[in-house]
């Protein structure tokens, strides 16, 4: 009876039906083989990725078919017919493969794959990871093979920048497997992050347990296929065969800091333990030209004076020729969208980590369309002041905006169309510096000077806000505040110089943006630099050796720009007061001034209290 029970235990009849699925003399197949064969992943592939893992694997190229048709931006829209082997060589020929001999066959352990957005990286990935999973299940008993301890786990990885974008690779290498007939008889389970396999030595062990106890422990199960956040630490420990560094230009840990260099030094000598049969794959769109990602691409390449890393086969392939599904118009799309992005997400360029931040300085003298500042008001506008204060280096700046609707025509499918656009146009664009002979022989900028010259605006322009670097700025800020003027201190953080900067690009590159001649803040305009601190911010500023190295004429109508666009479409709420006959309150419930004559009034009354407090400070009033 007790037989009678095992016979008929579930588990027991799990390992009887999978028995016939395995084939124990079943011989390996190559990639390309495991990839397109029914049998296995019945997953076609593009020619470029054909050829990627053909010669990372080391598989010999066809030189007699034209099967690759080979696409060039913006030039090429159909494409010329290339052989395997024409393609390698058109590759070396361009410097973007450290192939040296497309006829030597050979395994490696790294793969460098430098390329585009959208041009399949995680497929590629998937497919690899999918392969070395059945090559280690193929080898019946992988711990014994790579004389390691029986029971100790055999892992793939793959690493991202976030766990977001791990799982997306860990869900497209699930789906590889799980869509697989000849994976069924291995999977064991899986959850969002990992997936865990058995070997056919396990399935014997499962077997025997089966047959002995009437039921089979978890113990053994071999193989673990898991993604990971970018952090060192959850990479050490353990036998990995395999590791992928998916977007590793990218790599963040939880603190902002680039940790790529941490992570692949943390992998390789786990790796280093399998041989050749390790795997270490580092696919990327490029960054900027430094971090691990660029060293490793100059270790492959050859750095000036020592031999390429054979060991790593490196391909440097954009987004239009890689996924041959890609159209144009999408591709011209995007360029249209970030120009200064796309070299890097789509074209696979590292970028400089200084650039220039205007690409097309000709937009600047675009923008000029007039000669001199204005002298008054020219309509019913509310005008919008950013003031740059003095530092030990530099002086004041101070710029003035308005913002007027213009109306432009275009023609669409024979119809004429109108649309109203909002242009920042520039009133005044200032700098004071202990040069000017106002300030002879001063150590200091006098801020009393800066506030008369704004209270001279007032008198002529409707000021709905005026915005202060915070930088020194509070004594200022609070003058004006008590003398009813709208004055907030703008924090001038990595973001908001980013976000301000970017503000006045899109102004300047379409033609949004009037200004007046400024030789100094028109050359100060072309020569802003971009230094990148992080996968989309950067820090604008002034280049630090050169004919311009200053930025504040620059600062100050970016700043001008923001707050005046925010203003007029109500994201920052205004306590102008202008020439409304209207009663305004602050916060307090005090009576705001309501006109230039409250203004002044309010002015002259709080430098009386002013002198009458020093005067007291001087014993001369009781």
């Amino acid at each position: 009876m007790a037989e009678e029970a095992i016979e008929f235990n579930l588990d027991f009849l799990f390992a009887e039906a999978t028995k016939s699925l395995i084939d124990d003399s079943e011989q390996e197949v190559d990639i390309i083989t495991f990839c397109e064969h029914q049998n296995y992943l019945d997953q076609p592939l593009h020619g470029v990725e054909k050829i990627i893992l053909k010669i990372y694997y080391g598989l010999p190229l066809d030189s007699e078919n034209k099967t690759l048709k080979i696409r060039s931006f913006p030039y090429d829209k159909e494409g010329k017919s290339f052989t395997e082997v024409e393609y390698a060589r058109f590759l070396m020929e361009q410097n973007r493969t450290n192939l040296q001999d497309f006829e030597e066959v050979r395994k490696r352990i790294e793969l460098v794959l430098v390329c585009g957005r959208r041009s399949g990286k995680t497929f590629l990935a998937s497919i690899i990871t999918a392969y070395e999973a059945y090559k280690l299940i193929i080898k019946s008993d992988p711990q014994k093979h790579y004389k390691l301890p029986q029971g100790e786990e055999i892992r793939i990885i793959n690493v991202a920048s976030t766990t977001d974008q791990a799982l997306v690779l860990a869900k497209a290498t699930q789906n590889r497997i799980l869509s697989s007939a000849w994976f069924k008889p291995y999977v064991h389970s899986k959850n969002q992050s990992e997936i865990r396999l058995r070997t056919k030595h396990d399935l014997e062990l499962f077997k025997e347990e089966t047959r002995i106890h009437g039921k089979a422990i978890d113990a053994h199960v071999s193989l673990k296929l898991m993604a990971l956040p970018c952090t060192a630490r959850g990479i050490r420990g353990g036998s990995v065969i395999v590791g992928i560094l998916d977007e590793i230009a990218h790599f963040i840990d939880n603190e902002g800091n680039r940790s790529g260099d941490q992570i692949y030094e943390a992998l390789t000598p786990s790796v280093a333990t399998f041989g050749l049969d390790g795997k270490i794959l580092c696919i990327s769109s490029p960054y900027v030209k430094g971090g691990i990602f660029y060293d490793l691409y100059l270790d492959a390449m050859g750095r000036e004076g020592s031999e390429p890393d054979l060991n790593k086969i490196m391909f440097r392939i954009p987004t239009w020729e890689m996924n041959e599904s890609i159209t144009f118009e999408f591709i011209e799309s995007e360029k249209k969208r970030n120009p200064e992005s796309f070299d890097s997400e789509f074209g696979a360029e590292f970028l400089s980590v200084i650039a220039g931040y205007i690409k097309f300085p000709e937009r600047i003298d675009e923008c000029v369309v007039r000669q001199t500042e204005s002298a008054t008001a020219m309509g019913n506008y509310n005008h919008y002041v950013a003031v740059d204060p003095a530092s030990n280096s530099n002086g004041y700046a101070l710029a003035m905006v308005h913002i007027e609707q213009r109306i432009t025509t275009k023609t669409e499918n024979g119809r004429v169309i109108k649309e109203k656009k909002d242009h920042v146009v520039l009133d005044k664009w200032k700098t004071w510096n202990l040069k000017d002979e106002e300030f002879e022989g001063q150590p200091y900028i006098d801020e009393e000077i800066i506030l008369d010259y704004i209270e001279n605006l007032a008198q002529r322009f409707r000021i709905a806000k005026i915005g202060y670097d915070q930088f020194d700025s509070s004594s200022s800020v609070l003058k004006l505040r008590k003398l009813g003027l709208d004055a907030i201190k703008t924090p001038f953080s990595r973001s908001y110089n980013t976000k301000m900067y970017t503000n006045l690009r899109n102004l300047i590159y379409e033609g949004r943006l009037e200004i007046f001649q400024n030789d100094l803040g028109i050359q100060e305009l072309k020569c802003l630099q971009e230094r990148r601190v992080g996968k989309r911010q950067i820090i604008v500023e002034a280049p630090k050796q050169g004919e311009v190295t200053t930025d504040d004429l620059a600062d100050v109508l970016a700043n001008a720009s923001i707050i005046a666009d925010e203003c007029e479409s109500g994201k920052i709420r205004t306590g102008i007061t202008g020439t409304s006959s209207r009663n305004q309150y602050d916060s307090s419930g005090n009576l705001r001034a309501t006109s230039l004559q409250a203004y002044r009034k309010l002015k002259s009354m709080h430098k009386s209290v002013t002198n009458m407090d020093k005067a007291k400070g001087m014993g001369l009033t009781r």
